[in-house]
């Protein structure tokens, strides 16, 4: 054999150890966040070709207001949710605010939307649609109840994307990717209600 052909062999399975090993990593992190969570009181994930719907519910030990003047401060969730990489205010118009989002999951490449978000006060929820981006729209909705005693808020998070491309990751990832974030939001919140 010459010496291209082996070189050409030894890059290819340099390239395809790399590649194992990242899906390897991959696997291994969502695994992570596959199981219970004890912020995830209740959970359902389905699937519909490329439309994934979510919802997940907790409950934040910190009165409703406290909880959705939280949630309305989306501009700093780069501050409090370790997956935003950017949440920078575009435009606010009343209850609407026009959002540049990064989000990163796991260890999957960062993807950027540009959403809107919309607080609903008399229904105590915040609705959001994507109105830009190259992976997926999505549209969903935080919805926020108080309990009987005022003292806590059930969180319900409720969720609808659709790819627009072809993502090659298994679906168990892509699901661990959603809880992961949802996961880390919820502790964003109780972290700013307790400081």
């Amino acid at each position: 054999m010459n010496k291209a052909v082996i070189g050409g062999i030894a890059v290819v399975a340099i390239v395809g150890g790399f590649i194992g090993y990242k899906v390897l990593s991959l696997r291994s992190e969502a695994a992570k966040w596959s199981g219970p969570m004890e912020e995830v009181a209740e959970e359902s994930i389905t699937h519909d070709g490329p439309v994934t719907t979510s919802r997940f519910v907790s409950i934040i030990d910190a009165p409703l207001a406290k909880v959705q003047t939280i949630m309305w401060d989306v501009e700093n969730l780069q501050n409090t949710v370790p997956n935003f990489k950017l949440s920078k205010l575009i435009e606010a118009k009343g209850n609407t605010k026009l959002m540049e989002i990064n989000i990163q999951a796991l260890t999957l490449p960062t993807l950027a939307y540009t959403m809107e978000f919309t607080l609903h006060p008399e229904t105590h929820s915040v609705t959001f649609k994507t109105i830009k981006s190259q992976a997926q729209d999505i549209e969903g909705e935080y919805q926020l109840e108080p309990s009987p005693d005022g003292a806590k808020t059930r969180l319900i998070y409720v969720t609808r994307s659709k790819d627009k491309v072809a993502v090659p990751f298994p679906q168990s990832v892509l699901d661990s990717a959603g809880r992961e974030t949802f996961v880390n939001t919820v502790r964003g919140i109780q972290k700013t209600v307790k400081g």
